[in-house]
Parts: C-alpha cells; sequence; structure tokens
C-alpha cells in the first residue's frame, strides 16, 4: 500500500483522471487507492469528485467500497457534494449483497447534512428489519447519527421504538449496537447543538424487561460489544432491591475478562450497586454484602495494574482505583504491596502508585511503607522524591502513632543536605506542627540549621512559620527573622505574608528586645503597593496600638486542626466521579463539565447515595433554608452583592395589552405573494464546476468600556459580544492600570432574561503586572437560570477586590443565523403556543419588503404573508442558538406607517427583548 503514498509528480492528475475513466477494474481500482492515499497526506482531490463517484454504479464490491470510502471522506468536508449521490445511496441500501446495503446505510449516515436525513429515512426503516444482522447493527449506529442531524425524523418515524426492539435481537452485535445508539442518544438529548431535543424521552431509556435479554446478550457479545451493554446497564435503576442484586451477580464473571474496558465497565456497575442497593440492606447482612461484593471486585483491579498490562492502562485502572478506595477504603488495604513501585514504571504510574499507597496506609502497613518512602527520596526523579517525602508527612498526619516514626525519617533525609529533599521536609514537618502542637519542637535546631539554603518560597513561608510560632523557644528567633527581613522586598508574596505575622508574634511574645524590629516589618508592609500585604500590615498595627490583649487573643489563638483528607475529593465531586469510572473523568479526577462545555446541558441521571439519602430523610420536614439559592457550597459566589446595587436592575415587563392578533391557522390556505426567485447556493450542478465568490473581510470588532479603572480596582475592561461561528463570546481586553501587580481573578454572570451564563473560567495571566493588556474571548451559554434583568450584570473579582459592572447583549447574537423555519413548522408551533406578547410600533419601511430588508440580514427570516383587506399579515420567524423558535406576525396597514407587532415563543422571557429589538430594528 506505500506505493499510493508516493510524492505526486507533475501531470499526475490527468493520469488519475485517464485511469479512472478507462474500462480496465484494476486500473480504476488502483487509481482510486491512489485518490484515497492523497487524501489521506492532506492533498486536495476534489477535482477528481466526479471521475471517483461516476464508478458508484459498478458492479464491482471492492471498487464501490473504495468509492464509499473517498464519499465518506471527502462529506466531512464539503457534506453538500456527496448529498448529490443521494439516489445511488438509495439504489444501493436495496442491493442483493447485505455488504453493499450496510455500506450505503453507513456511508450517508455519515454525511452530516440535514437533507440527507430525508433520503436516509425510509432505507434505514428498511434496514432495521433487515434479515441480515450485519445491516441490522449498521442501521442500529446509523440511526444515533441521525438523531444529531434531526432528532425530529427520529421521533415521529418510530426509529426509537425499533431500536427498543433491537434490544431483543438474537443476534448479540445487533443487541450491542443498539444499546450504544440509545446511550448515545440518551446523551446528546438536550444539549445545546440539537435543539429541541426532549431530555426526559422514555424511548431512550431501558424497559426491565429488556434487561434481561441484554444480561444473556453478555455472553455471547464481543468484547467491545459487552462495554456498550454495560455502559448501558450503568443507566438503568433497577425497581426493587431483587433485581439489583441479580444484575450484579450476573456482572460478576465480566470482572474476570481480559479486557481492561471490560472490567472497568463491570467495576463501575458493581460499584453503583454498593452505593444504591448493597447499603439498604438488612442491617445484620448488610456488612457482609458489601465485603462480598469488595472481595469480588479486588482481584480484577489487582490484575490491571500488574506487569501484565500495558503502562497506559495500569495508569487508567490506577486513576479509578484512586477514586474507589476513597469510597471503599477497604477494598484493596491487604494489597498495598501491588502498588509498591517498580524501578521500570514510567514516572505517571509512580506518582500514582504513590498517591494510592499514602491512602491505603494504615498501622499495620505503616513500617514497610515508610521503608519505601524512604528508598524513593533517594531516587534521581525530583518530582518523585518530592512527593514521596510529602506521603511521610501525610503518614504522620494521618496516623498518630507512627508520627515519632516518621519524624525520625524526616529528619534523617534533612542531614542528607540536598536542596529539595530539605525543602520539602521543611514544609510537611510545619504541617505536623500544626497537627501537634507543642510536642515535637525539639528537632527545630536540626532545621534553623539549613536556613542558608532556603531558596524556595513554600520553604521559606513555612521555616518563617516555625519562627513565629515557637518563638520563646528559640533564643535567637529575632536574629533568624532578621536574616529574613533584610531581604524582604525581594521576597515573594507568600514569603512577605509570613514574615509579616511571625514577627507580629515574635513581638507579642517578647515585646521587649523585637520592638524596633517590628516596627522595620510594619512599615515596609504598609508601604507595599500590594493591597493584601498592605492591609495585614495596617490592621496589625492599629491592633497592636489598640488592645494589645487583643491583638494576643487574635494572633496567638488556638489555630485549626489539619487532618489528612485535605487531600480527598469532596463528597459532591467524588459522587459525580464515581458515576464516570472508566471514563475521562475519572482519569483527569474533574467532571465531564469542566472539559465538555456542551455537557452542561446534558441530563445526567444521578444516583442516590446513602448518604445523601440519610441527609434527606432526616431533614424532609425541615422548613426550607432561604441561603439555598446561592451558590453551591465551596463554589464561588460573587454575586451576592447584586441585589443591593443599583445598576440599572429591570422591572418586570408589564403585560402589553392584547391585540387582536389573528390566527394564521389559515396562513398557506390564502394567495401568496410571489416569492422573491432563490439566488443559487453553491450546492447545486448549477455552479458545480464554479469558483466561489471571495468571503468579505470580517469587520473589525469595535468594542466598548465597560467597565473603568477607578471602579475596577485599576482593572479596565473593554469588551464586544459577538457570535463567532454559532457560539456567543465576549471578545475583551482587559487591562491593568493599577500601580500594582493583580491575581486571583475569577468572573461571574448574573442571572438574566436570556439565560446568559459564562462557557468556561476567565483565564488571565497572573500575575498581571501594571501597564500589561490581555485579549481574551469568554464563550457564553445560554443554559443558565433565567431571571427578569435585561442586562448583564457581571462581577469580575481580583486580589483587590470584586468589581460589578453591566454590558448589554445584543438580541440579534442569541439568534442561529443557519436556522430556518418551516411553513408547517410554523404552523405548528403557533398553534402549542398560546402566551403571546402584541404591541404597536411605527414603521419606517411600511411595507413587506421593508420588513424583510430589515429583519433578513439579522437572522429573522421571511415564512409567508396573509393578505386580510385592507391589513396584510406578514410572518418571519428565527430559532435562537439554544433552538428556541421566534414566531413574528406584523401587520401592516397600507398608507399608515403605523402596524403591529405579535411574538410568540417556548421562551416568553424572551419577548421583552425582542419586542425591544423589533422596535429598534424597524423604525
Amino acid at each position: 500500500m506505500s506505493k499510493f503514498f508516493q510524492t505526486s509528480k507533475k501531470g499526475e492528475t490527468h493520469e488519475l483522471k485517464e485511469e479512472l475513466n478507462s474500462d480496465n477494474k484494476e486500473k480504476q481500482k488502483n487509481a482510486i487507492k491512489k485518490v484515497i492515499a492523497s487524501m489521506t497526506v492532506g492533498r486536495d482531490v476534489s477535482s477528481l469528485f466526479s471521475d471517483v463517484t461516476r464508478l458508484i454504479s459498478t458492479v464491482a464490491i471492492d471498487i464501490k467500497k473504495l468509492v464509499y470510502l473517498y464519499v465518506m471522506n471527502t462529506a466531512k468536508s464539503q457534506p453538500e457534494k456527496a448529498v448529490l449521490l443521494a439516489g445511488s445511496f438509495v439504489r444501493d441500501s436495496q442491493h442483493d449483497s447485505p455488504l453493499i446495503r450496510g455500506l450505503a446505510i453507513r456511508t450517508m449516515s455519515a454525511i452530516n447534512v440535514e437533507k440527507m436525513a430525508d433520503y436516509l429515512a425510509d432505507p434505514l426503516k428498511k434496514a432495521l428489519r433487515d434479515s441480515d444482522p450485519y445491516v441490522r447493527k449498521t442501521a442500529a449506529t446509523a440511526v444515533a447519527k441521525m438523531y444529531s442531524i434531526n432528532l425530529a425524523k427520529v421521533e415521529e418515524g418510530g426509529f426509537l421504538e425499533i431500536l427498543q426492539d433491537l434490544m431483543s435481537d438474537s443476534n448479540p452485535t445487533v443487541v450491542s449496537n443498539a444499546v450504544a445508539a440509545l446511550c448515545e442518544i440518551r446523551e446528546v438529548s438536550g444539549v445545546n447543538g440539537v435543539p429541541g431535543a426532549n431530555p426526559n424521552n422514555d424511548l431512550a431509556e431501558f424497559k426491565p424487561q429488556t434487561v434481561h435479554t441484554l444480561l444473556n446478550a453478555l455472553n455471547e457479545a464481543s468484547e467491545w460489544g459487552q462495554v456498550y451493554i454495560l455502559e448501558g446497564l450503568s443507566g438503568y435503576h433497577a425497581k426493587t432491591q431483587e433485581e439489583a442484586d441479580l444484575i450484579a451477580e450476573r456482572i460478576i464473571p465480566r470482572l474476570q475478562h481480559g479486557n481492561a474496558a471490560v472490567v472497568l465497565a463491570g467495576v463501575k456497575l458493581l460499584v453503583q450497586y454498593l452505593e444504591t442497593w448493597a447499603k439498604r440492606a438488612p442491617i445484620e447482612t448488610r456488612a457482609e454484602t458489601i465485603r462480598k461484593f469488595c472481595s469480588k471486585m479486588a482481584p480484577p483491579l489487582v490484575s490491571l495494574v500488574s506487569g501484565g498490562q500495558e503502562f497506559e492502562i495500569r495508569f487508567v485502572a490506577l486513576r479509578n482505583i484512586t477514586l474507589i478506595i476513597q469510597r471503599f477504603p477497604d477494598l484493596l488495604s491487604n494489597q498495598i504491596k501491588i502498588f509498591f513501585v517498580k524501578y521500570n514504571d514510567p514516572i505517571y504510574i509512580k506518582l500514582e502508585k504513590l498517591d494510592i499507597m499514602m491512602a491505603l496506609v494504615d498501622p499495620t502497613t505503616v513500617d514497610v511503607c515508610l521503608s519505601e518512602f524512604l528508598e524513593y527520596a533517594s531516587e534521581v526523579d525530583v518530582e518523585f522524591v518530592r512527593k514521596s517525602v510529602r506521603a511521610i508527612g501525610r503518614t504522620a498526619i494521618k496516623i498518630d502513632s507512627a508520627t515519632q516514626k516518621c519524624i525520625d525519617v524526616l529528619l534523617q533525609l534533612i542531614k542528607t543536605k540536598i536542596n529539595y529533599v530539605v525543602q520539602e521536609g521543611i514544609i510537611v514537618i510545619k504541617d505536623i506542627f500544626r497537627k501537634f502542637p507543642n510536642q515535637y519542637e525539639s528537632i527545630i535546631g536540626a532545621l534553623c540549621e539549613n536556613l542558608d539554603t532556603l531558596d524556595e518560597p513554600d520553604a521559606k513561608a513555612s521555616m518563617v512559620w516555625i519562627i513565629g510560632e515557637y518563638a520563646e523557644r528559640i533564643e535567637n528567633a529575632d536574629e533568624l527573622l532578621d536574616m529574613f527581613i533584610e531581604t524582604f522586598e525581594e521576597e515573594t508574596m507568600p514569603v512577605k505574608l509570613a514574615i509579616l505575622t511571625a514577627m507580629v508574634k515574635l513581638f507579642l511574645k517578647r515585646p521587649h528586645d523585637t520592638q524596633e524590629l517590628l516596627q522595620t516589618v510594619l512599615k515596609l508592609a504598609s508601604d507595599s503597593d500590594v493591597p493584601d500585604l498592605r492591609d495585614r500590615g495596617f490592621v496589625y498595627w492599629r491592633l497592636l496600638s489598640c488592645d494589645p490583649d487583643a491583638a494576643k487573643d487574635v494572633v496567638l489563638c488556638e489555630k485549626a486542626s489539619i487532618d489528612e483528607s485535605s487531600s480527598k475529593h469532596d463528597h459532591e465531586l467524588l459522587n459525580e466521579l464515581l458515576m464516570h469510572i472508566a471514563s475521562l473523568a475519572s482519569v483527569y479526577h474533574k467532571p465531564p463539565s469542566s472539559f465538555l462545555p456542551d455537557y452542561l446541558h446534558m441530563p445526567v441521571k444521578k444516583v442516590v447515595y446513602m448518604e445523601d439519602m440519610d441527609e434527606d430523610e432526616e431533614g424532609e420536614d425541615a422548613e426550607p433554608d432561604p441561603g439555598d439559592s446561592a451558590a453551591p457550597q465551596g463554589e464561588l459566589d460573587l454575586l451576592g452583592d447584586f441585589d443591593d446595587l443599583d445598576i440599572h436592575k429591570s422591572a418586570p415587563a408589564a403585560a402589553a395589552p392584547a391585540a387582536a392578533a389573528s390566527d394564521p391557522m389559515d396562513l398557506l390556505g390564502g394567495p401568496t405573494a410571489a416569492a422573491t426567485p432563490a439566488q443559487p447556493s453553491g450546492d447545486g450542478f448549477d455552479d458545480f464546476f464554479g469558483t466561489p465568490a471571495p468571503a468579505a473581510a470580517p469587520a473589525a470588532v469595535q468594542r466598548n468600556t465597560i467597565l473603568t479603572a477607578d471602579k475596577g480596582f485599576g482593572l479596565q475592561v473593554d469588551s464586544a459580544i459577538i457570535n463567532e461561528g454559532g457560539i456567543i463570546k465576549m471578545d475583551m481586553l482587559v487591562s491593568n492600570n493599577a500601580q500594582a501587580p493583580l491575581m486571583n481573578f475569577a468572573m461571574q454572570i448574573n442571572k438574566n432574561v436570556y439565560g446568559a451564563a459564562l462557557g468556561a473560567k476567565l483565564e488571565l495571566p497572573e500575575p498581571m503586572m501594571p501597564g500589561v493588556r490581555h485579549a481574551v474571548k469568554l464563550p457564553l451559554s445560554l443554559g443558565g437560570p433565567v431571571a427578569n434583568i435585561l442586562d448583564l450584570q457581571i462581577a469580575l473579582k481580583s486580589n483587590a477586590g470584586v468589581a460589578y459592572f453591566t454590558d448589554q447583549l445584543p438580541f440579534d447574537r442569541i439568534i442561529n443565523k443557519a436556522a430556518t423555519v418551516e411553513k408547517q413548522e410554523f404552523l405548528n408551533i403557533w398553534r402549542t403556543i398560546s402566551q403571546e406578547s402584541s404591541t404597536a410600533i411605527t414603521l419606517s419601511s411600511p411595507t413587506e419588503a421593508g420588513v424583510r430588508a430589515k429583519l433578513e440580514p439579522h437572522g429573522i427570516k421571511f415564512v409567508a404573508n396573509r393578505p386580510q383587506p385592507p391589513a396584510l399579515h406578514v410572518y418571519s420567524a428565527a430559532k435562537t442558538i439554544n433552538g428556541h423558535s421566534l414566531l413574528i406576525e406584523i401587520v401592516l396597514n397600507p398608507g399608515s406607517p403605523q402596524g403591529n407587532v405579535c411574538v410568540r415563543s417556548e421562551a416568553p422571557q424572551l419577548y421583552q427583548p425582542l419586542q425591544a429589538f423589533l422596535q429598534q430594528t424597524l423604525q
């Protein structure tokens, strides 16, 4: 095959044309292979499209397969060309050969054009009932692809019912493909990119009667078929304890499979079972049930990280194990030696094994683990050594009885005088001091011997904290702190803050001989340009001046203890990640919404965990907490002060007087004015060989200043809201006009009438130095909570404070200009919506042509008109980016600029901004 990838020669295209048009089948086949090879390496072979597709009617199956392959690849970049072959595909879908029938269906479904769905519907329905399993399994996959192109045809055409029937098919491959298709449909239902989807469509859910069929198909399905079936079953929630027990028992044999994906899919199901049903078992058998299933899961998980697997598979298994043992710590408590690091493990494997060892270590294994950690600390990889030292510190905090042993090991490492080992050791010893105050201070002398070698900010800050905390026990504490004060201006901010606090502690413990040193530090802090440091200096200064005893109570108070659980995921995040075992979310340890923007709109079926259920039962009769509507605990909430600010909050829109808007039930029955001749679209044969018109140069973005530096704590924001490729974005230029660096940026948008919310975090350079300007485009999603506020109320946080300001979202930015509303669709939606908004309007061009000329550039397209003498009713429509229909009826009165506008939509909150937009556009 490599000969087909040779470098192009002069005139090769002409030679390929000749070979494609020859009568020699072998030449034709070799020519198509060369064309496909050229496509693979990125060459443009679009000029050969007609020559290649001419061979689609050949009787040679091998040539036909190559032509189909060429068409599928071409359809990805030029789908409109592939649509021209729809007739050939339909004919081939009735071919005698099941291979050709299947290829025809697969190729048609790969062409992502809505028009192709019209051609695909009938052949696909026949293919789903085909006698050959290859055609049926190909057709099942095609339904999911068709759903993303035209979901209405899938739901109305009964395809989901047929998929449900295919889950009872006699062929396991067909069953697994049907399950995979339904799972994909269930995931994409309600996604922003599939407007109009029904997220609660019962047909995309599994029914109890089909679950037993799927369990039976597991034994005969291929390994990837088993993965699809197990993934489908993970979205099904058993109705009774007996059904859940049956599913769990039938899944256990899958854990012995040789494919890691099958094993992890089975583990995912069992974890969900343990979280939902096992904990509901009677108290006397509950512990035994959990222990039984944990013992079944442990051996396959151990085998996944053993030497027989590829390193990449081991890494995925280790990341999933890290999550599972947080919920079930006893699962692998007896298998800790499996996670000991080997000399030939890659660094990413070593780091993951360390995390698991830290989670599993207990009093019975602490000695052998400490020996391992000590050995790891002598490795050559700096990152691995640092984490090994941190592991010793975490073990000391986790197991009280082993703390002294851990400290002895740390001191042994500090005596090696290896710079990065010493500094990491000081950092973890600080945490040990916080957990066990006034217990191990005898080792401070050994730490102070290494002061001159510290050059990392975290290590310096930790050492300064230790000196300040134990200043009464360190005779030369003032001299040691003076060493840091001499380089105060060159230190990083965490070190400066640590020096300031440590110096105040030293003064409160030894006031007579440290007053001058304290004044020096307070003067340096209060003269700083950084608000955090300056404000803390002022607070300490005034506190010491007014009431030294109160200062002691504040600064020398008992510190909050720390524990080892601080390294674990919080409860809610862990619940979500356990639902996504064996997926990217379990590898990233992040929820899908953090790296899949569309996932924000996906309906996720939540597993009810026992801890959550117990809490709900306890609080069943409690009164609702008014604070529950605020941001979830642990999340950044910058919008809490909006209600107290006067930043042009919109009053609720008064109900417009209901005008007698005529019902367009007979919209298609009356006489219709002659339609404007359609312009050539470039999709047909008329301009197939023509040259496309050059695209207009994009207009320069004009940003407006929405936040000035005096109100933004030094930050100035210039912004323009744009629609880029169907995605709304805030095109911002952020400038630091302050005299100090800014950092810790975050941004939020308050609830608004559009449901607009940030689709990504604000990413700015940190620290952002004075005078720096940074351009950033932030995507906006329309899936957020809705409130009757027209403006975008924005909060922008930095270390200097939170600034509140507003921006305007032009209404036409939310319109999907590529979408159309056909007449029949317009009628159907108009009939189903009873709520409307009507208002009088003065038109600058009170004619149909004038109205169309004003609206169509904004994506609001003409649908029909209906004369009702003496008035003329003009109907137009548009769709928003998230799929809402906007239906508009404009009543024109000949000879008068006065008219009436009536609007209807599935989203009535848009009536007010839509009417305002129409008033502005048409006047």
